[in-house]
């Protein structure tokens, strides 16, 4: 058997992608199968009190449901890949979704921060609206699925059979912390972010968002020493190696006693490949982040983004500062992992958008808040 994963955000092109090669193996006389890996914690195929629910609570260890038109085979306590794809009397089997299996990969990504996220050793192309906008990733084919079907097809043809058992990798936390399937009108419901305090409505922290060097840190930096403000919190700052780029480190603005200050939260491996070193944000992050609820000082955080996604007290403690400091200043990525998107949406937050135009009324708007 041959597998194959096809990985990638939302309405990026995988379902696209899945249904075109099977229907182009089809045509060479393969047996396909597919597997849709479902995200949300709530999903079940089965409705609680139906008679194969009973059949599940009473113990069984496999429940068949069988139909004119369709028949279904329900595993009631789960199985991990090795497990599960051993089930499937195929050739191939194409798996949307996945990102645990390691076995060939195909990225699916609107554009090329997208796919970098989710490109590894067993990525074997690229495809989704990147590949309609002509992006180049070193020496992966790139295809327009719509348009290649057949090409496509003979990479998954070339693939090595698989050897069980595969290797079981790591998903990445910003697709693991929120249902990817469009079953919930709103992801915090699947979220375990805390909500804001209602108590404290009326007040509003200021975030700044927007593109890479467009001035987000000056802006702050500015306005702040406008105000003369006494600040707590931390900034993110690069270090270099013979005059090379290889990371970030975290910089609190206050003497932190236990653990030594500006330690590096990620590591360059790559073209814009940082691996977070999440530890720091639950040591030294968390450090700060208590010493600033401790602190009437405003807070500034400069930056958040997807480095913190694993650093679960970090992340806990950020929002306790928002519930409890008077004002929290921060810089916010231009992403959408599950910790920015749910600081975003926030009723006691407002998220700035800065840009090349506007940047210099943004520093007014923000010296007039303060």
């Amino acid at each position: 058997m041959k597998i194959c994963t096809i990985v990638g955000i939302r309405k990026s092109g995988k379902t696209t992608v899945v249904t075109q090669l099977v229907k182009e193996l089809k045509k060479r006389g393969y047996r396909v199968g597919t597997v849709k890996t479902v995200f949300c914690p709530n999903f079940s195929m089965d409705q609680e009190g139906s008679n194969t629910d009973r059949h599940k609570k009473a113990g069984a260890d496999i429940i068949g449901v069988k139909g004119k038109r369709e028949m279904n085979l329900i595993y009631p306590k789960g199985m991990d890949d090795n497990q599960f794809f051993r089930l499937f009397p195929v050739d191939i089997l194409l798996v949307e979704g996945d990102y645990e299996a390691g076995v060939p990969r195909i990225v699916c990504a609107h554009k090329r921060e997208d796919a970098l996220e989710r490109i590894n050793e067993f990525t074997v192309a690229v495809s989704g609206r990147a590949a309609k906008k002509g992006e180049i990733f070193d020496d992966l084919p790139v295809f327009d699925i719509l348009k290649e079907p057949a090409a496509a097809a003979d990479l998954v043809e070339k693939l090595p059979e698989v050897t069980f058992p595969i290797p079981l990798l790591q998903t990445p936390g910003e697709v693991s912390n929120f249902c990817q399937c469009g079953c919930h009108k709103a992801e915090k419901k699947c979220s375990s972010f805390p909500q804001a305090n209602p108590h404290v409505f009326g007040r509003k922290h200021i975030f700044l968002t927007g593109k890479k060097q467009v001035g987000k840190t000056t802006i702050f930096k500015k306005a702040l020493e406008e105000r003369k403000a006494q600040l707590c919190g931390y900034c993110t700052l690069p270090y270099e190696i013979n005059g090379v780029r290889k990371g970030f480190y975290l910089h609190s603005l206050k003497p932190v006693e236990e653990f030594e200050n500006d330690s590096p939260i990620s590591v360059r491996a790559g073209e814009r490949r940082n691996y977070p070193v999440t530890e720091t944000f639950e040591t030294l992050g968390t450090a700060v982040l208590k010493e600033a609820l401790k602190s009437d000082d405003w807070m500034l955080a400069d930056e958040v983004g997807k480095l913190e996604r694993d650093a679960v007290q970090f992340q806990k403690l950020f929002f306790e500062c928002l519930d409890k400091k008077s004002m929290v200043l921060g810089v916010l990525q231009d992403t959408d992992t599950p910790f920015v998107t749910a600081i975003k949406e926030r009723p006691d937050v407002e998220v700035w958008e800065v840009t090349q135009e506007n940047r210099e009324s943004i520093y007014h708007r923000l010296l007039k808040r303060l």
